[in-house]
């Protein structure tokens, strides 16, 4: 493997959901908008990109909506990108979280590119999270990824099983 392919497989394996974020460390701006920057070049069916961002910095915002999920929420992350689709960009009537997932997945590798930890929050109430955002009826709320510096550091891995390839 050559240097360039290593990194790639380092940062891809070194990918870990964190749960444990360093208190009073907020995401720099410029972190912040290279993670979108990210998100935006992920691949999008017929290269429609039916998505939105709602950045969430503000404390109270933050603790809002951890406060909205029932379950494996409560995290002291200071960040929380909220990935939603705009389903009427798209002309077979898919809801966009396809495209959202690829989304995701992209800031989470840049995540921990940059040194950031990141967690992805799928079990969450969408109208709480709409209703806490004002998020219009159109826009469909499909992901949360919690972002901050993280304060553990969880061992590189790959879940490789030969018994799942067929």
């Amino acid at each position: 493997m050559d240097q360039k392919e290593q990194i790639v497989f380092d940062v891809l394996y070194g990918r870990r959901s964190i749960r444990h974020y360093q208190d009073n460390r907020a995401v720099e701006h410029e972190k912040i908008v290279t993670l979108l920057q990210a998100a935006m070049a992920a691949p999008s069916a017929c290269n429609i990109q039916p998505w939105e961002f709602i950045v969430v910095t503000d404390e109270e915002t933050v603790s809002q909506i951890k406060g909205s999920i029932e379950r494996w929420g409560d995290y002291n992350a200071p960040l929380i990108i909220v990935v939603c689709s705009y389903p009427a960009l798209i002309p077979w009537g898919s809801d966009g979280v396809i495209d959202c997932s690829a989304a995701i997945e992209n800031i989470l590798i840049a995540a921990t590119a940059m040194g950031l930890g990141s967690v992805w929050i799928g079990g969450f109430h969408p109208p709480s999270i709409r209703r806490i955002l004002n998020i219009p009826e159109d826009v469909v709320p499909q992901g949360l990824v919690y972002l901050g510096y993280p304060a553990e550091q969880p061992a590189p891995r790959t879940q490789y099983l030969e018994e799942l390839v067929h």
